[in-house]
């Protein structure tokens, strides 16, 4: 079992040093393009964020119940 093992990690570690190897390679990039000076108005994630929280508190809670009722019930 062991040769096995020692054969995969060296598969491994050596496609994931060529992965490296091709993503640090330079070509003719000049760095990333300037910041563009439009700005979008920003999305509103937070708005209902408590109501959210709130919601899957009580979804957890129905799931807990639910599982505790079917065990407590005699076959």
């Amino acid at each position: 079992m062991r040769p096995r093992i020692v054969f995969i990690l060296t598969i491994a570690l050596s496609l994931y040093n060529s992965a490296f190897g091709f993503a640090q390679s330079v070509k003719d990039s000049k760095g990333p393009p300037p910041p563009n000076d439009t700005r979008t108005p920003g999305l509103p994630i937070d708005d209902n964020i408590t109501l959210l929280l709130i919601v899957g508190v009580l979804l957890g809670i129905y799931f807990l119940l639910k599982k505790y009722r079917s065990n407590d019930i005699p076959a």
